[in-house]
């Protein structure tokens, strides 16, 4: 056996560990993980041995422990913080630990994006963008967003499923790359708006198609198909729905006048008929939030139509034709 490796730069604060009687040398360690594997050997009669890989964006290691009955709780996907050994060591590249413990309450500081695994996003650019703007929101804002998404299932299929399935952001990883977008383009818009809340235009940005996690699934053959949920209810319902439940499951202490200008933004709409209920934009960030989610969609399907020369693309229903363009090439002097 020999020690752990020097410590890790950029981690959780020593304090944190010190609260948890971690060892110094490992004090700068995450405390919180993504579990992607975990395996079970029977030693004898009576114990097994757990050997787990656990994700962070920072570090991943193999941990492993000895139990008398496996937690069958643990499985991938969840959240698990490592309870360390008085004496840290290694054993063959896996480090020996106490026990694994079950995240199952969200906190409101815990950056998700940091414990997304290359197998949900290969574009690790895209996750390092949203890990930057979740960091930006209010932490009663972010504790509303990790409480959603503390599933890890739901947030793998956040991370996961396209937004659409044959228009914009078509893709695996599609509805992630356009909630980016959108989110982006509120925050730089927000900025330039004194008038607007940059935090509730990230959120809102991120929440708005997020439903579509429940809307799609990926079928045995490999394709995405419409759920029944999709078909009967839409993301829309899907993503108020699990607000209002975090809210009540967790007692958030966001402002009400908050919580309501988020639900205003995430399910007004210019264009409804009065007798529908649905109420027109009364706020900027409503307004910005509709023109963002449009033209994010609409780049995305001219960037795919559009000729590889100059001209006119192919057709897209969506795009109700062509799209036309003319490159980047200098206008010739008149």
């Amino acid at each position: 056996m020999n020690s752990l490796p020097e410590p890790f730069s950029g981690l959780t604060s020593p304090a944190i560990a010190a609260e948890q009687k971690t060892p110094t040398h490992i004090a700068m360690m995450p405390r919180i993980f993504r579990l992607t594997s975990i395996h079970h050997i029977q030693v004898d009669g009576r114990q097994s041995r757990c050997t787990a890989s656990l994700y962070h964006e920072h570090v991943s290691i193999k941990v492993s422990w000895i139990v008398n009955q496996p937690d069958t709780r643990l499985k991938s996907g969840v959240l698990v913080s490592p309870r360390w050994l008085g004496q840290t060591l290694c054993e063959s590249g896996t480090v020996l630990i106490s026990r694994l413990v079950l995240m199952e309450r969200p906190e409101p500081w815990e950056n998700l994006f940091h414990t997304v695994p290359h197998g949900w996003a290969k574009n690790r650019e895209l996750v390092k963008q949203a890990a930057i703007l979740i960091e930006a929101v209010p932490r009663s804002y972010r504790f509303l967003f990790n409480a959603i998404f503390w599933d890890g299932q739901r947030f793998k299929r956040f991370c996961s499923c396209p937004s659409s399935m044959n228009g914009h952001h078509a893709e695996d990883n599609g509805n992630l790359r356009h909630a980016v977008e959108v989110a982006q383009m509120m925050l730089q818009f927000c900025q330039a708006r004194k008038l607007a809340n940059e935090g509730l235009g990230i959120l809102a940005g991120f929440l708005h198609d997020a439903g579509k996690a429940d809307e799609y699934r990926l079928s045995p053959a490999g394709e995405w198909k419409l759920t029944d949920r999709g078909k009967l209810l839409g993301h829309k319902v899907t993503v108020i729905e699990w607000i209002a439940e975090a809210k009540a499951k967790y007692n958030l202490l966001m402002p009400t006048e908050h919580y309501m200008a988020l639900l205003h933004c995430l399910t007004c709409s210019a264009g409804a008929p009065e007798w529908l209920g649905i109420r027109k934009p009364a706020m900027l960030e409503a307004i910005l939030l509709s023109g963002m989610d449009r033209l994010s969609g609409t780049e995305d399907l001219m960037q795919r139509c559009s000729s590889r020369r100059d001209g006119w693309g192919s057709y897209h229903s969506h795009l109700s034709g062509r799209p036309y363009q003319i490159g980047n090439r200098i206008a010739p002097s008149v």
